[in-house]
């Protein structure tokens, strides 16, 4: 039987007498290196079949553990009051761990048991002198314990009162009569029991001693006293538990049936639970197969191979490249086996963008919608394709071994030929591949699949929340670009608004969506990164944040064209200059909406532990800040407007000139300089609308 079939035996016999208990107790880098990584290989090799069974036989164990840990909270909570109760019900102890002493409870003192102890076997006639029993006390040893002691008066008269002691026999102890007492500590009595009466009598007596080992430097004795105001009766009953388990002292009940639940509880299940964790731990390592992982230093692989003899042999050459693309896939298999649970997420996720067709509705779609489409869907599923990816790198391996396959089959050709020599000459000056160039040419094609596959593990939270948003988010363009459409045209022809005007909304709206649609993709590529690093850690990642953020933008954009649009445009047309009017009046409510977007970002920019990274979101909000500016500058002068003054645009110009960056040190002048540009712009929309009424 083999070392690993050996401990999973001795973890099942563990786990057998662990559940047996629980049943009974109702409740429960040179040539050097390479050699040896091609020893890791072969063994790895030949467990990977199994690998994902040991682990999950040993994720078995380990909750098997768990439970039993918890399954003795719950025994020791019913199987402790039941001890407790017959701790209560009991004063002397003896111990199956330690024959030669026993227990007062209500002292914690241990006596000699008289069963082992020579108490009658001095000079005279079996009495102890006074010297002897001096001797014999002082040296005597057992169980660990040799501080031992003649008591004294009062500790023998305590012991001896009740005559529950379980050497009394009638009113003596053992049928003797006399036993040595140390009077006021410092004088020795052979005191005589006499009735209920002790006397003393005698000088030659029996001897009878004591330890204070257990409660040596405690408050035992106080602790447990009926009439402590400090502790309740079970916490008074615990201290006795307690001084056993300390100890580790194995009882004897008056009731076999709680020595025997004691012993399961404090003694058998600690040390299976122990033993068990030892050979969990020896089996881990016995188990235990060297991790594959992308970047691995093929140098090491390629020691074991002499490529100067190599590359002057053809027939070396082609056996080399033969084996060296057998241990690429070998391990490429390995890598793909050990992560398959993370090329199954990556092909989901891949699979919700398919779901995701903007092609539906490309008579829709201008080209520049479809190519952002495009472009992140793209950048995504090259993070995705996982087992695409090893499949062509596996298709490549097996075209350069299927070359070295060619070789050898001209070679067995040659062999047949009467002019072998010359056809090998020939064949033998066919220029070829360093052996070492293909080696690292192949280890590249395959570090690039794993790498991607390592890529997805470590960043698997992220990119799945980036599928999500983006899925979301190209649905909504979905209904924007037909649903949204339609209901705005079906608004709009209700009211009589012809489709001229309603469709120049429409390309307004759409203008609009579709910068902030592009705002999507640089977020998506900075969180493929790494996230952003925050000063303060929150449920949401930064990029999240701000990618939600910019969400309720859009939402609220929508809901401007689809429910105020037009109340705009019915309140100004019939007025003087009222299309001129109209339009400054919608620049400002978006400008607001711009402006609420700008302070949702504000505590997000100031959550950047990094200066950069501020910077950043600035620079990604840029251009949406600002254009509702440009809006007006471009429509001021595409309509050449005479009446509004060059000093009112020369102001509404510098508006553009704002540095935020100068501010990002500094949250509340940060912030006042949003609420000073957003008070300048519909100072300036005011008199510009001013300046149109003078026409």
């Amino acid at each position: 039987m083999s070392e690993l079939e050996n401990l999973k035996a001795r973890q099942q016999e563990l786990l057998d007498k662990i559940q047996e208990i629980e049943e009974q107790c109702q409740g429960i880098e040179n040539k050097h290196n390479a050699q040896k990584v091609q020893e890791l290989n072969k063994v790895q090799t030949q467990l990977i079949g199994s690998q994902n069974n040991l682990k999950q036989q040993l994720q078995s164990v380990q909750e098997k553990l768990k439970n039993i840990n918890n399954e003795i909270n719950k025994l020791s909570s019913t199987a402790t009051d039941r001890i407790l109760e017959a701790i209560k019900n009991q004063r002397w102890y003896f111990f199956k761990n330690k024959k030669h002493i026993l227990m007062d409870k209500t002292t914690g003192i241990l006596w000699a048991n008289l069963d082992y102890f020579p108490y009658a076997e001095g000079s005279d006639n079996g009495w102890y002198k006074l010297d002897e029993a001096k001797t014999l006390v002082n040296n005597y040893n057992v169980d660990g314990i040799n501080d031992w002691q003649i008591p004294t008066l009062e500790v023998f008269k305590h012991m001896f009162y009740d005559k529950t002691f379980p050497f009394t026999t009638d009113y003596s102890i053992k049928g003797i009569l006399c036993w040595f007492s140390n009077i006021d500590n410092w004088s020795y009595y052979a005191i005589r029991i006499n009735g209920n009466d002790i006397t003393n009598n005698n000088t030659t007596s029996a001897i009878l001693p004591c330890s204070y080992y257990l409660i040596q430097d405690s408050e035992y004795e106080k602790n447990i006293l009926e009439n402590n105001n400090v502790y309740t009766e079970k916490e008074r009953l615990q201290f006795t538990l307690d001084l056993f388990k300390e100890n580790e002292l194995l009882p004897i009940f008056d009731d076999e049936e709680i020595t025997d639940l004691y012993k399961k509880i404090y003694f058998e299940k600690p040390r299976l639970l122990h033993a068990l964790s030892e050979v969990e731990t020896q089996l881990a390592q016995c188990e235990e197969v060297k991790t594959i992982t992308a970047n691995f230093d093929y140098t090491t692989l390629l020691n074991k191979y002499d490529i100067a003899s190599i590359d002057k042999s053809i027939i070396k050459y082609y056996e080399a490249v033969q084996k060296w693309i057998d241990e690429l896939m070998e391990y490429l298999a390995d890598f793909e086996q050990q992560k398959e649970n993370v090329i199954q997420e990556s092909n989901k996720q891949l699979s919700i963008i398919e779901e995701t067709d903007m092609y539906k509705i490309r008579r829709y779609l201008t080209k520049e919608e479809l190519d952002l489409y495009i472009k992140g869907r793209t950048t995504l599923q090259d993070k995705l394709t996982l087992d695409l990816g090893i499949n062509k790198v596996k298709e490549n391996l097996l075209k350069v071994k299927q070359q070295a396959d060619d070789i050898e089959d001209d070679i067995n050709r040659i062999n047949d030929d009467n002019y072998a020599i010359y056809e090998l000459a020939k064949l033998e000056k066919r220029k070829r591949a360093r052996f070492e160039l293909i080696a690292e040419n192949t280890v590249k094609m395959v570090d690039k699949a794993l790498q991607k596959i390592d890529f997805f593990e470590h960043n698997r939270d992220f990119i799945i929340k980036a599928v999500e948003v983006w899925f979301k988010w190209n649905e909504d363009y979905k209904v924007f670009k037909t649903k949204q459409y339609e209901e705005l045209k079906h608004s709009c022809e209700k009211d009589d608004i012809e489709a001229e005007v309603w469709q120049k909304w429409y390309a307004d709206w759409q203008k609009l969506r579709f910068t902030i649609e592009e705002k999507l993709q640089p977020m998506i590529a900075r969180g493929l990164k790494g996230d952003i690093e925050a000063k303060e850690e929150q449920e949401t990642p930064i990029i999240m944040q701000a990618i939600y953020v910019l969400n309720d933008y859009k939402i609220a954009i929508d809901n401007f064209y689809l429910e105020e649009r037009k109340n705009i445009y019915q309140q100004y047309v019939f007025q003087n200059c009222g299309d001129l009017q109209e339009k400054f009046e919608v620049e400002k409510e978006l400008y607001s909406r711009t402006m609420n977007l700008q302070k949702a970002l504000q505590n997000i920019i100031f959550n950047c532990k990094k200066e950069a990274d501020k910077i950043f979101i600035l620079r990604w909000i840029d251009n949406l800040i600002d254009i509702q500016i440009n809006e007006i500058i471009q429509f001021v002068a595409d309509n050449n407007l005479e009446q509004i003054s060059q000093e009112v645009l020369n102001e509404f110009a510098k508006l553009k000139q704002k540095n935020y960056y100068m501010y990002l040190a500094d949250i509340k002048a940060y912030s006042q300089e949003q609420a000073n540009r957003e008070k300048e712009y519909n100072s300036l929309i005011f008199k510009m609308r001013k300046g149109l009424m003078k026409k």
